[in-house]
């Protein structure tokens, strides 16, 4: 199924890109191994594991193979070379989106190999979402009042996700698959008393929830939850 995210430009999408860097720096970790990034038309996969750079096409068309060689950060990218086997891998820690069905990743790859460059994505998309609570700003079209605690946090490890829903505490899980975003129907949560405009936005929070499809960022790096294409749920990291 192919996604159109309708969120913003294409020139949005590349100062989004920028602002939601993550914070590479000269010493910024190396990515993390075994480490896999795909793209699309052409559909290809390129895996960094067991001292081995691996490459091919989906058609099969290339296939390429070398040395996983120690990289150099330059520019906040890691490069990754092996001239024997005229195979790169440039690895960028900048938001990428998957061309095909839009999903968020954390990472920007270009491999280039046999007199041709590929563009794609990589890295684990869930390391998005998880770390410090998002604090609920707007849930549909109605901005969430300043005294109104709505929140969701994370756990990457247990695909759950937990927090404030205006009064009450909630927890559930959510799923994540490679053509969408969604979560688990029937939050539990506690059950105390609230005033009745926080019942209000807790009622709106928890039924939106609901029909959640897919997350994506704003230009400030925003988490905006999405519904049929239209924003449903944005939120802001917690300071």
């Amino acid at each position: 199924m192919r996604l159109k995210p309708k969120l913003i430009s294409l020139c949005a999408l590349l100062a989004c890109a920028s602002s939601l860097a993550h914070a590479a720096s000269e010493t910024a970790a190396k990515p993390e191994l075994p480490f896999t990034a795909r793209g699309n038309e052409p559909g290809w996969v390129v895996t960094l594991a067991d001292g081995r750079i691996s490459f091919r096409t989906a058609d099969g068309g290339l296939t390429a193979e070398g040395a996983l060689s120690e990289p150099v950060l330059k520019d906040n990218v890691w490069h990754y070379m092996d001239d024997a086997s005229d195979l790169a891998v440039d690895i960028a820690l900048v938001l990428c989106r998957d061309t095909m069905t839009g999903m968020p990743n954390p990472m920007t790859v270009t491999v280039a190999t046999g007199g041709k460059t590929f563009s794609g994505c990589g890295g684990e998309p869930v390391s998005l979402l998880a770390g410090a609570a998002w604090r609920v700003t707007k849930i549909g079209d109605v901005t969430v009042p300043e005294d109104v605690y709505v929140s969701l946090e994370f756990d990457a490890t247990k695909a759950s996700v937990f927090g404030s829903s205006g009064c009450n505490r909630y927890f559930g899980g959510f799923t994540l698959t490679g053509e969408g975003f969604s979560f688990q129907r029937g939050m539990a949560g506690s059950m105390m008393a609230c005033e009745e405009h926080k019942s209000r936005i807790e009622a709106s929070f928890l039924s939106a929830m609901e029909k959640i499809d897919r997350f994506d960022f704003d230009a400030d790096g925003g988490l905006v939850l999405v519904s049929s294409d239209s924003p449903s749920i944005t939120a802001i990291r917690s300071k």
